[in-house]
């Protein structure tokens, strides 16, 4: 019912609970090519048929575990970021997950914490 610009998916890596199943498996370390491809895989389902955001490659993915966690700051960057490029411009949600882990985390930084169609473009 309805035909929404955007879309943003939630993912992790479970797959130690389904293998190989369908969630789009963002997250420290992340395999982006193996997300990108169960994110379009998304894209095929008879919810999103004939959907702007499918059409126009506004479809994103963001780690899970972002929702319950003081870097939740991150997320909210990089959704900015997906829904106001223009405003959000000079916003580098990257550079601050990563600067947040060399300054405060004894671990170290592994990209790979969301993807998006528009990275296909």
């Amino acid at each position: 019912a309805s035909n929404p610009d955007q879309v943003i998916v939630t993912g992790g890596n479970w797959d130690a609970y389904v293998p190989g199943g369908k969630w789009v498996g963002v997250g420290p370390g992340a395999d982006k090519a193996e997300a990108l491809k169960k994110l379009k895989g998304l894209t095929e389902r008879p919810a999103l048929t004939g959907v702007k955001a499918v059409e126009n490659a506004q479809i994103h993915a963001i780690w899970h575990q972002f929702y319950n966690s003081p870097y939740q700051f991150v997320a909210i960057q990089q959704m900015a970021k997906w829904l106001h490029p223009d405003l959000f411009a000079d916003l580098d949600a990257e550079a601050t997950f990563k600067e947040l882990h060399e300054k405060f985390l004894p671990v170290d930084y592994r990209p790979g914490h969301w993807v998006s169609l528009s990275d296909e473009q």
